[in-house]
């Protein structure tokens, strides 16, 4: 198999790790929250603290379709506003303690673990720098 191929496998079993967690039923009631609005907090997180408009613009939303959803997130306390150090006239978005907390045993972490659980502690660590090395490479 060519390595091509074998990323593309591994690409696939991690991706469907993550939308099998998206529907994943929680058990308090009060923390349910759409696959929508997963999606939307898995963006903020992975564009590390956003302002509103980046969020738009990466999700190709409009501005107030934006706010509207940063809201509904802030009211659910999965995320929060903070100054931004750059710019102090604009805002962040920034994941909370909760939004941590709901996604600690959900997504690629499982799967992840699981893979890490048939390695060698020297599998690991050849795994591990091939990743940095496939981190660094512009894609």
């Amino acid at each position: 198999m060519k390595i091509k191929d074998t990323l593309a496998k591994f690409y696939r079993k991690i991706k469907l790790a993550i939308y099998k967690n998206m529907f994943r039923k929680s058990d308090k009631q009060e923390e349910e929250i759409s696959s929508s609005e997963y999606f939307c907090l898995q963006c903020i997180y992975l564009m590390d603290k956003p302002t509103i408009s980046q969020f738009a613009n990466f999700m190709e939303i409009s501005a107030p379709n934006a706010t509207y959803k940063v809201k509904q997130l802030i009211k659910k306390g999965y995320i929060t506003k903070e100054k931004s150090k750059k710019d102090k006239r604009e805002f962040v978005i920034v994941p909370t303690q909760k939004f941590f907390d709901y996604i600690k045993n959900r997504e690629d972490t499982l799967t992840i673990n699981d893979m890490k659980n048939g390695m060698s502690e020297q599998e690991q660590a050849k795994l591990d720098a091939i990743m940095k090395i496939l981190n660094e490479t512009n894609a």
